[in-house]
């Protein structure tokens, strides 16, 4: 037999247009949707069903079985992450986005930023094609997301996805891939502020701090990785009359954490711990210039305009090894700004749209 290889995989996700309504599907275009590259995904058919083996039928082993429920689990990750994935998923993720144009250049930045307790999340269509067997898969929302970088890496990202368990089968040509480069650690800035201080943007700048009305303190040199986690604790909702998939996906109460590792230099951040001072931290990465004669760059910039430390992030590491340290943080809210804040810059004009 002619075997099946693993390389031969494609998936699309319709991450410029939203369903109208949940489990609503998307014409799966090149202007609703786009092929993912360089991607790792598992999917998983976390269907429900139920026999008869805990009721008398007279017989020592079951005699039937169907579906109570359908589901699908996307998990999905780029090693190394590109602006448009990243913006999309993080987009879907989080809920509230907002793009602007540069001037009249074919370049956007997309403002990111959790939605509104309440408010509903937007929903997509996925649509796979594996070991020649093509499926799409509707109702898909955004339950958690990861985004990583490491010292002489690239910013990396995962997000767990979940489907209303609609399901078929489909041979719609795979909309085409947006083209960008990595986002490269070594195109990334960080900085550090923390008290008083603190004090963010209303609007981002590219490649210059956005969180004091100081002097933050550099990390770049210093910072070895770090991991931002957010959790929308999402539950599919089966109702009365839902046909076996989930009628909608709602978020339950959402988390967000962040870890990151440093160069030890001083007891400066151990007092941070120890006074519970308010911090913020800004990751900004730019790469190469979007459109000739325009003023954005492929990229982009995390905030977390506020956390404390949750454990004391002391000195460790061996005899012959440079001392490190690591931080634990609670996200909180700052009564002003947004938990976290995510811009995304590149050449498309929007995501998830009406």
């Amino acid at each position: 037999m002619l075997t099946k290889k693993g390389w031969d995989r494609n998936l699309m996700l319709s991450l410029f247009k939203k369903e109208a309504a949940y489990d609503a599907g998307v014409t799966m275009s090149n202007a609703n949707a786009c092929s993912m590259k360089g991607f790792e995904v598992t999917i998983d058919w976390d269907d429900k069903v139920q026999d008869d083996k805990d009721a008398i039928t007279g017989q020592e082993f079951g005699t039937d079985q169907e579906f109570i429920t359908q589901a699908v689990k996307l998990s999905y990750k780029e090693p190394r992450a590109k602006p448009n994935s990243l913006i999309g998923l993080a987009a879907l993720a989080l809920g509230d986005i907002t793009s602007t144009q540069d001037g009249a250049y074919t370049a956007y930045k997309h403002k990111i930023k959790p939605i509104a307790s309440g408010s509903a999340l937007a929903s997509i269509q996925a649509e796979e094609k594996f070991g020649g067997i093509q499926y799409a898969y509707k109702g898909v929302k955004c339950n958690t997301l990861k985004i990583a970088g490491e010292a002489g890496g690239y910013i990396s990202f995962e997000a767990g996805l979940l489907g209303s368990g609609t399901r078929a089968t489909s041979a719609t040509a795979f909309a085409a891939a947006i083209t960008e480069s990595w986002l490269k650690i070594n195109k990334c800035k960080v900085w550090l502020e923390d008290g008083t201080d603190i004090s963010i943007s209303a609007t981002l700048v590219q490649d210059a701090e956005d969180i004091s009305s100081a002097t933050p303190v550099d990390l770049k040199t210093r910072m070895k990785s770090f991991e931002f986690n957010w959790d929308n604790g999402m539950e599919g909702q089966e109702g009365f009359a839902g046909a076996g998939v989930f009628q909608d996906i709602d978020y339950g109460r959402r988390k967000a954490d962040l870890k990151f590792s440093l160069l030890f230099s001083d007891g400066t951040e151990l007092n941070h711990f120890l006074n519970q001072t308010p911090l913020a931290i800004e990751f900004d990465l730019k790469g190469a210039l979007i459109a000739a004669g325009g003023t954005m760059y492929y990229g982009a910039q995390i905030i977390i305009p506020r956390f404390k430390l949750k454990k004391a992030p002391l000195p460790k590491g061996g005899v012959n090894d440079i001392l490190t340290c690591d931080f634990e943080c609670d996200v909180q809210n700052d009564g002003t700004n947004p938990v976290v804040l995510i811009e995304g810059y590149n050449a498309v004009a929007a995501y998830l749209a009406a």
